[in-house]
C-alpha cells in the first residue's frame, strides 16, 4: 500500500514539476533557448524535494569505508575471549542529513582492554522521508541507511580462533 501511495505523491508531483517548469520557461522569448533551459529547470524542480538525500548519500558513502569498520590488532586478539558491548553512540557533524555512528567494542575479559572497535554508521533520510513517514519509517528512499560490518567480523572470529560473547 505504501508503495502505490509513494508512486502517487511521484506522479503529483512530477505533474506539478512540469507546470512549474513550463511557467518559469514560459517568459523566455527564443523558442530555442526555452528548448534547452527547459529540461534543466524541470529536473532541477523534480529532484529538489529529495536534494538533501542524494546530497547525504553521498556523505554517508564517503564515511562507510569498509577499511574503517573494523579496528584491531590481529596479534592481540588471536586465540581470545571477547565481550562484544556498546560503547558509544555519537552524530557524526557537518552532514546535510542525520547520520549515527554506533562504535561497539572487543573487550579482554582478562585484561579489560578494548581489543577490537567496530563502526556502524545509520541515517535517517531527508526531510520529505521524515515527514511522509511511511509506516513511521524515516529511512532514506534513496540509497540504503544502515552500513556495517557482520559477515567480515564472523569471518575474522572463525580466522583468529576468537570466542565471541555478546551482551
Amino acid at each position: 500500500m505504501s508503495g502505490i501511495i509513494f508512486f502517487g505523491i511521484i506522479g503529483v508531483w512530477g505533474f506539478i514539476a512540469v507546470k512549474l517548469a513550463g511557467f518559469l520557461t514560459s517568459r523566455v522569448k527564443s523558442p530555442r533557448k526555452k528548448i534547452w533551459l527547459y529540461p534543466p529547470v524541470l529536473i532541477l524542480i523534480f529532484v529538489a524535494p529529495i536534494m538533501d538525500e542524494i546530497i547525504g548519500g553521498f556523505q554517508f558513502r564517503a564515511l562507510c569505508k569498509p577499511e574503517d569498520m573494523l579496528v584491531y590488532d590481529a596479534d592481540k586478539i588471536r586465540n581470545k575471549i571477547l565481550l562484544y558491548s556498546p560503547l558509544s553512540i555519537n552524530k557524526v557533524k557537518n552532514t546535510i542529513i542525520t547520520i549515527e555512528v554506533s562504535l561497539s567494542g572487543g573487550v579482554d575479559l582478562t585484561t579489560g582492554d578494548i581489543l577490537l572497535e567496530r563502526k556502524k554508521y545509520r541515517a535517517t533520510g531527508g526531510w520529505l522521508s521524515r515527514l511522509v513517514a511511511f509506516n513511521s519509517m524515516t529511512r532514506p528512499y534513496t540509497f540504503n541507511g544502515v552500513c556495517g560490518v557482520k559477515n567480515e567480523l564472523s569471518q575474522l572470529e572463525k580466522k583468529l580462533d576468537i570466542k565471541a560473547i555478546y551482551r
